[in-house]
């Protein structure tokens, strides 16, 4: 289990690059004027693909539940980028999982299947920030036995 580790730097990289993604995708939910053209766009692209569920009317309680969780999760996602570690990151892996369970059951009671597709990046990424991590002791001892031997 140990060769499958994350190195500490990895790991660490990992957990930067899932919250340049909650940042790139969450910033339009947290301003509703960007929002509700967003939205407007989830609908014409599930209407396109004929995918099943609904995407309901924007209405002002909707925009503001969409704007507090872009909120959030955007100055989450600075958190992470600025200062990643390890507790961060497998805080937000067992955000992603509990994202990605609202998000299923959401769909399952006639959401709109657009959802699904953050869903497999909140699955992707939190699998991700709960693998394994090698202590650094380990990870030094790697890279010093993949080190070619000095002539």
């Amino acid at each position: 289990m140990s060769r499958l580790a994350f190195a500490p730097s990895r790991y660490l990289r990992t957990v930067r690059a899932s919250a340049w993604y909650d940042l790139l995708v969450t910033w339009p939910f947290a301003l509703p004027w960007v929002f509700a053209g967003v939205y407007a766009q989830l609908g014409a692209v599930a209407d396109t693909f004929a995918l099943p569920g609904a995407l309901h009317p924007l209405n002002a309680t909707l925009m503001l539940m969409a704007n507090l969780l872009g909120s959030v999760v955007v100055v989450w996602a600075i958190a992470r980028i600025a200062a990643p570690t390890r507790l961060l990151g497998r805080l937000d892996g067992v955000a992603r999982f509990l994202f990605a369970a609202a998000q299923i059951y959401a769909v399952t009671q006639g959401a709109s299947a657009i959802v699904l597709g953050f869903t497999l990046f909140e699955l992707i990424f939190g699998v991700l920030q709960w693998w394994p991590v090698a202590s650094s002791e380990r990870a030094n001892a790697r890279a010093l036995q993949a080190a070619p031997a000095a002539a």
